[in-house]
């Protein structure tokens, strides 16, 4: 089996990037709720809407040679939030998102990217690569980028596409 085939039929096994985004814009929603009811002064504004890209290097023999990409990573765009919290509450927050994240197949502890007065932000993970990125400095942020997952064309055809002959 090549390697195109290969990281393809890895692919099938996931849901399409369209099931997986709406089970994470759920998450995403759920987890600024949440937020915003334990901390009831947090007011949210998105600051970067959705994006997509091609996937990386994991899986980048599927997309290899293509016009458009079978597989792709989406962007769920940033939201940013002011007057949230402060700075000894950060912990307690950071449970509530994990709390959230953990419910829809995210590691239960997080990755620390910071830890520090002023300054804190942690990463969620899924079985599929996806990152939900929260942190807090100036602002509240919340960021979220899904693992690579097929298009739902591309998942329906059920097969690698081939790239154009010369």
């Amino acid at each position: 089996m090549d390697q195109r085939t290969q990281q393809f039929a890895e692919l099938m096994k996931r849901p399409d990037i369209d099931q997986a985004s709406a089970r994470y814009e759920q998450m995403y929603g759920e987890t600024r709720q949440r937020l915003v009811a334990e901390f009831p002064t947090l007011q949210w504004r998105q600051s970067l809407e959705q994006t997509s890209a091609s996937c990386g290097n994991d899986f980048a023999a599927v997309n290899a040679g293509l016009r458009t990409h079978d597989a792709i990573v989406r962007g769920m765009g940033n939201w940013v939030g002011t007057g949230g919290f402060r700075d000894d509450q950060w912990e307690r927050a950071l449970a509530t998102v994990g709390e959230v994240a953990h419910q829809y197949g995210f590691d239960a502890h997080p990755k620390v990217i910071a830890n520090q007065p002023g300054n804190h932000e942690s990463i969620f993970r899924d079985e599929y690569n996806a990152e939900l990125t929260f942190g807090v400095g100036k602002n509240v942020g919340l960021t979220f980028e899904s693992g690579c997952h097929l298009t739902a064309e591309a998942k329906k055809r059920g097969t690698p596409a081939q790239g154009p002959s010369y």
